[in-house]
């Protein structure tokens, strides 16, 4: 998907938007609390996006004015969404409610945390989750789009694969690394859950991560000689999946799979980062981030954590296997960890 903000001279807001499918004809939604959602299906000619190859007609452009949408000019809560996927495209910013600043974070968690990206999106006109599934095109709309200037976005999408794009656009880019062992731990028990729970949630949260349903479903989490069995017994494709995650989104192309030399990648791409922070030490992120932002934008809340998680990552960290698949995650990690200690220790020496 493809799109763009015009303008918003206040009575009227224009645009466009090219779907997936360029034969398609598009369909916007005006979401204004309160309110019925008022639907758009009579879309106008836009040579340039026809011209650009975007869409197979052109009738693919909106002009939103106070003959559709009452009080227009007045409105501050307005926001317009793709109709089938209902993904915003543009909301108006209001200076007493977002922050004009842009953010990506890279996190390589596959179990969301619902509480702090809540809490998250409360400062920001748009929010983006979970971009790995959202495709290229539409995750480079939501960046280039001349309509947004308070934006979150926040997945484990490849980061070499919009990094030059989100510092040309003026975002600040953020990541948060975690032990190895934990997050793999985790992620087992969510795709348990998923595969369990199937429907929406395999494809909501399994994007990438398939072919470990079947794995993560029939795993004995607290039979040690059972998992490591299971390890063994694994596919080519679930070990593939398993591999190193964090080196795969900081260090690899898209497709490529992780290899030491990849680590060394994952680094100098984080070093060039706004705010590098790691779950363990969550508080420095958070005002790592605080400072960057100019707001406490986490405030209180702390990722949920779980014993029953840190007990497998113990099992895991016995199964030699695992430790080799996870090779270039714990040197990434190692490294990270020692780069924030050494940061820390002049304050510590000092106090």
């Amino acid at each position: 998907m493809r799109f763009s903000i015009d303008i918003d001279s206040g009575d009227a807001i224009s645009g466009w938007l090219a779907p997936d499918n360029p034969s398609v004809s598009p369909r916007v939604i005006v979401v204004v609390p309160g309110r019925a959602d008022v639907e758009i299906d009579g879309m106008v000619m836009r040579r340039d996006v026809y011209d650009a190859g975007y869409h197979l007609t052109g009738a693919c452009g909106f002009l939103i004015t106070a003959d559709m949408v009452a009080d227009l000019a007045q409105l501050m809560d307005i926001e317009i969404q793709e109709a089938e996927t209902r993904l915003p495209i543009y909301r108006r910013y209001a200076p007493d409610r977002d922050l004009r600043k842009k953010l990506f974070v890279f996190d390589c968690a596959a179990l969301p945390q619902r509480r702090l990206l809540d809490r998250m999106s409360g400062y920001f006109s748009l929010t983006y989750r979970n971009t790995e599934r959202t495709g290229a095109e539409t995750t480079i709309a939501c960046i280039v789009n001349p309509g947004a200037q308070s934006v979150l976005l926040n997945g484990r999408s490849h980061a070499a694969r919009y990094d030059d794009l989100l510092r040309d656009q003026g975002f600040l880019r953020a990541a948060l690394l975690r032990d190895p062992f934990e997050e793999l731990a985790e992620r087992l028990y969510f795709l348990n859950y998923v595969a369990h729970e199937g429907g929406d949630a395999v494809s909501l949260y399994a994007h990438g991560l398939s072919s470990l349903l079947p794995f993560a479903r029939d795993l004995p989490f607290k039979d040690p000689k059972g998992v490591a069995a299971a390890f063994r017994a694994a596919s080519e494709a679930q070990r593939r999946e398993i591999a190193s995650p964090m080196t795969r989104v900081f260090g690899c192309e898209v497709d490529e799979p992780p290899r030491h030399v990849n680590v060394t990648q994952a680094l100098h791409r984080l070093a060039g980062f706004d705010v590098v922070g790691l779950r363990e030490n969550y508080p420095l992120f958070r005002d790592l981030l605080a400072a960057a932002l100019g707001a406490d934008v986490i405030g209180g809340e702390d990722p949920v954590a779980y014993p029953a998680i840190r007990r497998l990552a113990e099992t895991l960290s016995e199964i030699g296997l695992v430790t080799d698949l996870l090779a270039e995650d714990r040197a990434l990690y190692a490294y990270a960890a020692e780069a924030v200690a050494e940061g820390l220790a002049p304050s510590q020496t000092a106090a």
